[in-house]
């Protein structure tokens, strides 16, 4: 099982699993709790064990990904301004929802990565 991709010139990305290793996970909690206790065996968090396991993979986050949830947030405020202004509260209102919910995300995805001064060569390194 693949998720589907913007446009065909992207590789599709893998399922992370099956819909089968899903339900077996997800059928006993007992079994996933193992499974993190056993990744647990190190000095780091489960996010910061998640944020490893994704550095530097295709299926992975970069500050690519940040920056487009930061624009589309900006973007549905603009929306939100103007649909206030033409008297359509309700959209105006949606796009204040959408724009809080890709805010928020934009702050999991940068969590989960390195802090921005060692993703940007210093000038010395250039």
């Amino acid at each position: 099982m693949t998720t589907p991709t913007p446009d065909s010139s992207s590789p599709p990305v893998p399922a992370a699993l099956s819909p089968a290793e899903w339900g077996a996970i997800l059928a006993s909690r007992e079994q996933l709790e193992q499974l993190r206790d056993g990744l647990l065996d190190t000095p780091f968090s489960p996010h910061g064990i998640a944020a490893l396991m994704l550095y530097q993979q295709e299926f992975g986050f970069a500050l690519q990904d940040v920056i487009d949830e930061v624009e589309v947030a900006a973007y549905c405020d603009k929306m939100a301004g103007e649909h206030d202004a033409a008297g359509n509260a309700g959209v105006a209102e949606t796009f204040r929802l959408l724009a809080t919910r890709h805010r928020m995300r934009a702050a999991k995805i940068a969590a989960l990565l390195p802090p921005m001064d060692t993703l940007v060569p210093k000038k010395e390194e250039q």
